[in-house]
């Protein structure tokens, strides 16, 4: 185990993150990975305009860029996980896959629901942010969650096999 990968939670306070929170009961609400401790790019699934989260789909975030950067109060829990060479290498050729064809991810909407009824919903090419890095960590032989990766949740990683929590606090002040 010579390398690491994060996996980064959190919960910014926009309105959609508020409503999901209201539901969920549970502190973050949004799910990004990272191949660095820095966290200079984190990948996932969310919003690609700042003021118009319906368009939406495979996104590259930085930490004090984006909606992040206009939200300085996002909280967050960083996980950092250990990592044979080989399991970076495949994790990092997933990523680089979705980058290469990010104009053809779109974020899924209907998961959501899906999730809310407990029914597993996969749709070619859709991802919500917590089923995009299951995946990756599933497909990457790191973490096999014990349901269908539509149905992980954000809460679903706390506890993760082989991770364990680096930071918890405000994104803005994260000091690796």
């Amino acid at each position: 185990m010579d390398r690491k990968i994060y996996v980064v939670l959190t919960q910014t306070g926009t309105f959609f993150s508020r409503a999901i929170k209201l539901y969920t009961r549970y502190n973050y609400n949004h799910t990004s990975i990272a191949l660095d401790k820095e966290l200079k790019q984190l990948y996932s699934f969310g919003r690609r305009k700042i003021y118009f989260p319906l368009h939406a789909g495979f996104v590259r975030e930085q930490i004090d860029g984006g909606i992040f950067k206009l939200y300085k109060r996002t909280s967050c829990r960083v996980y950092e996980l250990s990592v044979t060479e080989d399991e970076y290498n495949e994790v990092k050729e997933i990523i680089d896959r979705f980058e290469s064809e990010h104009d053809r991810y779109k974020y899924n909407f209907l998961g959501i629901l899906a999730i809310m009824l407990h029914i597993p919903y996969q749709r070619r090419y859709h991802f919500l942010c917590s089923q995009f890095v299951a995946y990756v960590l599933k497909e990457g032989k790191i973490i096999n969650f014990d349901k269908d990766a539509s149905l992980v949740k954000p809460e679903d990683f706390d506890g993760i096999e082989k991770g364990q929590v680096v930071y918890s606090g405000l994104l803005s002040q994260y000091a690796y």
